[in-house]
């Protein structure tokens, strides 16, 4: 598990990059309320989740490459063929990440903030059917957002290769796996990275 604070400049960035993706995003209803306010928030939190994933990859380059030149550094991250495929505007192509030939989705649960010391292995790592039927990414990484009254700190929970088992016991089935069962982050850098 890893935690990420959110910073300032983190939660002005996804507050505007979801009030600009409102607008072409398909209306989800997913597993809480709908309305704008909570379809921004959902927004929000996955723009949260994706840039504390892309700031601890960074930070793992940059311990990785410690010490070598700025250019050789770029070359070696070059070589590592990891990209963020950050769209607006269409339909994403079924992942956030991508590092040499792994597609990587960063699934943030947006229903609700989290307390602090809330106990998360309960909940699950959850791919909507729907999502599945249509792309299935190599690795998911299941985040969460918390806080005591607004977002505070980031929660990268774990892992997860390959698309989970299907529930039927939810109210819109999905592909599931309890947290408790994930991969440490730790993990993912280490082989993949």
């Amino acid at each position: 598990m890893k935690i990420v604070d959110i910073s300032n400049e983190m939660y002005n960035a996804a507050v505007f990059f979801a009030k600009q993706r409102i607008v072409y995003e398909y209306p989800r209803k997913g597993y809480g309320k709908y309305d704008e306010k909570h379809h921004l928030q959902n927004l929000i939190f996955g723009y949260l989740g994706e840039f504390s994933f892309l700031s601890i990859v960074t930070e793992h380059f940059k311990n990785k490459y410690q010490g070598l030149k700025e250019r050789d550094r770029f070359e070696k991250i070059k070589d590592e063929l990891f990209a963020y495929n950050f769209i607006i505007g269409t339909v994403d192509d079924g992942f956030d990440f991508k590092i040499k030939n792994k597609e990587i989705d960063v699934k943030t649960y947006g229903t609700k903030l989290l307390k602090l010391n809330e106990n998360i292995s309960k909940y699950n790592l959850l791919i909507d059917k729907r999502q599945a039927e249509n792309h299935i990414a190599d690795i998911y990484v299941q985040v969460f957002i918390t806080g005591d009254d607004k977002p505070k700190k980031i929660v990268l929970s774990g892992y997860y290769e390959g698309l989970p088992p299907i529930n039927y016991r939810f109210p819109k089935p999905a592909h599931a796996i309890q947290v408790s069962q994930l991969k440490p982050i730790e993990n993912l850098l280490e082989k993949y990275f």
